[in-house]
């Protein structure tokens, strides 16, 4: 459904000897921040270990195809990247990310910030740890609000000139 909005432009891998019509992928559209930081218009939600866009899309909306405006709403650009990893692939990335996973990645005060392993009272975080607490940052996001989610997707198709 997404990209069926999308304009079309012509695309050449031969320096012009031939052209093909593909659907610009390129073309992007941005939900306005009155409609981002609405908080009548959202709700927040943690994502569950294993949950993806498509699964959060048809909780929410009875429709998997709507993950993007999951995605969008909360500016996620990757999913790879941006979205939690499940238990097992956080454990496959910080394994092959670090030597050691559990070495320590920086030093902590009592209030979470990094400092120098030398102050008083200061404890070390590794890199598992480390990788955790980014990944569960991850969980929290916002979910449009049922109700809004035809009015934000004719918006999407006009901005796209459908």
């Amino acid at each position: 459904m997404y990209f069926k909005s999308f304009p079309y432009t012509y695309y050449s891998l031969d320096d012009a000897s031939t052209v093909q019509v593909v659907t610009n992928i390129t073309a992007r559209t941005v939900l306005s921040d009155e409609v981002k930081n609405n908080l009548s218009l959202y709700d927040e939600y943690d994502i569950k270990d294993g949950e993806t866009p498509e699964l959060v899309a048809d909780k929410f909306y009875s429709n998997s195809e709507l993950h993007w405006l999951v995605l969008q709403y909360n500016d996620i650009i990757d999913p790879r990247f941006d979205w939690p990893l499940d238990t097992n692939n956080l454990s496959r990335q910080v394994s092959s990310k670090y030597a050691n996973v559990n070495a320590v990645h920086h030093y902590e005060d009592n209030n979470g910030y990094y400092v120098n392993s030398t102050v008083p009272g200061c404890i070390s975080v590794s890199n598992r740890e480390y990788e955790d607490t980014v990944n569960e940052s991850k969980r929290r996001i916002r979910i449009l609000k049922p109700s809004y989610v035809d009015a934000v997707i004719n918006d999407f198709k006009k901005k796209l000139g459908e």
